[in-house]
């Protein structure tokens, strides 16, 4: 492809790119649909072109960004160019779709982490305790209002409000967590159909019981469970936060692992459906069969089981 045609191409993606933006930035209602399309640009492009054009890609589509919005657009054009790079760079390697949702998470997950960041340190502002603070005065106000309706609201329940309110910084990694799954599955999905229209590439997501995560997972946890033992847990600095968030990541793919790998032991020895989800259920309401599920989970990683299992059979 030569390189007038490269450059007529980009043009009519970065055009592409700047409508959908638009729409993102000043149309409420179709933004939301349209927040999950601003990665595809940025898909084809690492499909067919270098990493290098998809980087200078970013870097017009952030100017673009600026101009259809304010300097405060510019961290949606970086999350969501970065997650299209990292699902197009593993599409056009021919890599799993489990190791880009894996990848994406991780993009979605850090790239967040960062916005968080550089709001603290360029606009002087903890968004965790600015929100904490308007929960707080919210609730304050709802009480009041209760007071003046005649409701009365006892000191143990607001104590019990206010000991829920404590805990949320504790479940901020949870919550990014999950929203960052969420999100990388909504971004993959989104992409899946143009992947197939304009390129030769497929994305295609393998059966449940047939998920095999790669190895590096294991001592990826095995690092950052080293590293907990070094934290302090009454700090709740952001380099806390990121171990605690890539701990249950990590946590949360080795019991997947687990879950996937007595779905396939069901299926090797016929004990049909009904089954692994029975496990499924009674384990997730049992955190004792949970931690079983999780051993389970890294001994799938850590050595040939389902071969022997298969072998046995």
């Amino acid at each position: 492809m030569n390189k007038g045609k490269k450059i007529a191409e980009g043009g009519m993606l970065l055009a592409l790119y700047s409508i959908l933006l638009f729409i993102t930035i000043h149309i409420p209602f179709l933004g939301m649909i349209t927040f999950f399309l601003l990665p595809i640009p940025f898909v084809l492009v690492m499909i067919k072109e270098s990493i290098s054009w998809s980087i200078g890609f970013l870097a017009v589509a952030s100017v673009l960004g600026i101009i259809i919005g304010t300097i405060l657009s510019l961290p949606t054009v970086l999350l969501t160019g970065v997650m299209g790079i990292v699902i197009g760079y593993h599409v056009k390697h021919n890599k799993s779709t489990i190791q880009m949702f894996i990848s994406s998470v991780l993009a979605f997950t850090a790239g967040s982490l960062l916005i968080l960041i550089a709001t603290n340190i360029i606009l002087d502002m903890n968004v965790v305790d600015e929100t904490l603070t308007m929960v707080e005065e919210s609730m304050e106000t709802s009480f009041d209002m209760m007071d003046m309706l005649g409701q009365n609201v006892t000191d143990d329940m607001k104590q019990q409000m206010r000991d829920s309110i404590e805990m949320i910084p504790m479940m901020i990694p949870s919550m990014l967590v999950i929203s960052a799954m969420v999100m990388a599955y909504i971004f993959i999905l989104a992409s899946q159909p143009f992947i197939k229209r304009f390129s030769d590439k497929v994305v295609k997501w393998p059966l449940f019981r047939e998920l095999r995560l790669p190895k590096s997972i294991l001592w990826y946890y095995l690092i950052i469970l080293v590293a907990t033992f070094f934290m302090n847990t009454d700090d709740h600095s952001y380099v806390n936060m990121a171990i605690l968030n890539l701990m249950f990541i990590l946590q949360l793919f080795i019991l997947l692992q687990g879950f996937s790998l007595i779905f396939y032991i069901s299926y090797v020895k016929g004990w049909g459906k009904f089954v692994p989800i029975l496990i499924t259920v009674v384990s997730l309401l049992n955190p004792i069969f949970l931690t079983i599920v999780r051993i389970l989970g890294i001994i799938d990683l850590g050595f040939p089981f389902r071969e022997a299992i298969t072998k046995s059979k």
